[in-house]
């Protein structure tokens, strides 16, 4: 009965690291790697046009392979919480209109997962640090 009871608070354990991992690593994904991006083109670039192809090809690229880890992250962590995704063919919870159906057979169809909240969620927080830094940190300094 005690070795259950740790097995059950271990896998809790890694589902809650798996869901940190996930919420952390989506706010690294629109926040993080575009700072690094533009940091490490800045350190490894001694040109403008450098800079530039750097930027241009570097951090696209690092987002797309940093979200398909997430995706494979997101698998596991539906894994764990016994949610079988792929047995299930459905829409995606952003397809749905609004006017479809009513709320709860929305829901029912198309459930949220915690990779589209905190996919959503960071992709409008960094919108919103891009907002505010543009329009009261960004100064412009005459040459």
């Amino acid at each position: 009965m005690v070795a259950r009871g740790a097995h059950d608070l271990f896998e809790r354990l890694a589902e809650a690291a798996l869901a940190a991992i996930l919420v952390i690593g989506c706010a690294f994904l629109w926040i993080g790697i575009p700072w690094l991006g533009f940091w490490l083109a800045g350190e490894l670039t001694s040109t403008a046009e450098g800079f530039l192809f750097a930027v241009l090809a570097g951090i696209p690229l690092a987002m797309v392979v940093y979200g398909w880890l997430l995706y494979r992250v997101n698998e596991v962590f539906l894994g764990m919480r016994g949610g079988d995704q792929h047995a299930e063919v459905g829409r995606s919870a952003w397809l749905v209109a609004s006017s479809d159906e009513r709320r709860k057979v929305q829901r029912a169809k198309a459930p949220k997962t915690l990779i589209d909240v905190a996919m959503t969620g960071s992709a409008v927080t960094a919108m919103v640090l891009l907002l505010v830094w543009f329009f009261f940190f960004a100064h412009m300094n005459p040459v």
